[in-house]
C-alpha cells in the first residue's frame, strides 16, 4: 500500500526508489536476464529464475498494488493468463456465479475450458441486481466474478453490495472483480470488500496500445502463495 497521499505522486514513485539500485538510477533499469547467480545452492538473493520474477516486473508490482491499496500483485503475459491463474484457484466441482456480461475471453475461458476441462461449474447471472446473486449461490459456490462497468454492455454493479452478499452466504466464497474499464484511478475493489482484483493491463493501464499483459491483486496472503506458485510451475 502506499503511502503518498495523492494518485499521481504514488503511480510515479512506488517501487521505483533510486535507492534500491546500485547505482541510484532515478529509472528503474530492465533485467534482460533469466537466472541469477547463488552464492550457495538454493540460497538466491531474491530471484533465481525470472519466470517467477525479476527486479524490473517487482517494480511494477509493487507500484500496481499500492495503486490499488493492496498488499500483493502479481503480473502476468496477458489478462487471460491472469484470469487462469484465478480460476485454477477452483477445485473439480466448484460452482462459479459469474456476471451475465464480461468480457468474451473471459467467457470463453470459463465455459469452454474451465468447465468442460476441469468440471467446474458456472451460471451466468445478471449481478446487476444483487437479489440475482442470492438466488444463484449454491452450496458448492466457491467463486464470484463480475466486471464493473462491464465489457461491453458497461453495466454497474454494485460491489460493496455483492460481497456482503456473498460472505453472508459463504466466507469462504472468493469475489474476484476485472477492474479492467475503470483502471484503479477511479475504482479500487479491494477497498470495497472484494478478495482479488484482476487487470487487462493491456488496456487502460497501459494506454498505448503496445503492451500485452495481465494482473492479478490481492490482500490474501494465501492467493498471493498460490499466483506466485501458478507462475513458477
Amino acid at each position: 500500500m502506499s503511502t503518498f497521499p495523492h494518485f499521481g505522486t504514488a503511480a510515479i514513485h512506488v517501487g521505483q526508489e533510486p535507492e534500491q539500485w546500485d547505482m541510484n538510477q532515478v529509472v528503474p533499469p530492465i533485467s534482460m536476464s533469466s537466472t541469477y547467480k547463488q552464492d550457495n545452492p538454493g540460497e538466491p538473493k531474491g530471484h533465481d529464475y525470472s519466470r517467477a520474477g525479476n527486479p524490473t516486473r517487482d517494480v511494477l508490482q509493487k507500484n500496481l498494488a499500492a495503486l490499488e491499496d493492496a498488499k500483493h500483485c502479481q503480473v502476468f503475459s496477458s489478462g487471460l493468463a491472469a484470469t487462469s491463474a484465478i480460476i485454477n484457484l477452483l477445485k473439480t466441482g466448484d460452482h462459479i456465479v459469474c456476471s451475465d456480461d464480461v468480457y468474451g475471453g473471459t467467457q470463453r475461458y470459463i465455459r469452454r475450458v474451465a468447465v468442460p476441462n476441469h468440471g467446474l461449474e458456472v451460471d451466468s447471472v445478471d449481478l446487476t441486481d444483487v437479489k440475482n446473486l442470492e438466488t444463484a449461490i449454491k452450496p458448492n459456490t466457491k467463486m464470484v466474478w463480475f466486471e464493473s462497468p462491464s465489457n461491453p454492455l458497461l453495466k454497474v454493479v454494485d460491489i460493496a453490495a455483492i460481497v456482503q452478499v456473498a460472505k453472508k452466504a459463504n466466507p469462504e466464497i472468493v469475489v474476484v472483480v476485472d477492474n479492467t474499464f475503470m483502471s484503479p484511478y477511479f475504482q479500487r475493489p479491494i477497498s470495497l470488500g472484494a478478495d482479488v482484483v484482476v487487470h487487462s493491463i493491456t488496456k487502460y493501464i497501459n494506454g498505448h496500445s503496445d503492451v500485452v499483459m495481465g494482473a492479478v491483486i490481492t490482500d490474501n496472503d494465501e492467493f498471493q502463495q498460490h499466483l506466485f506458485f501458478m507462475q513458477l510451475g
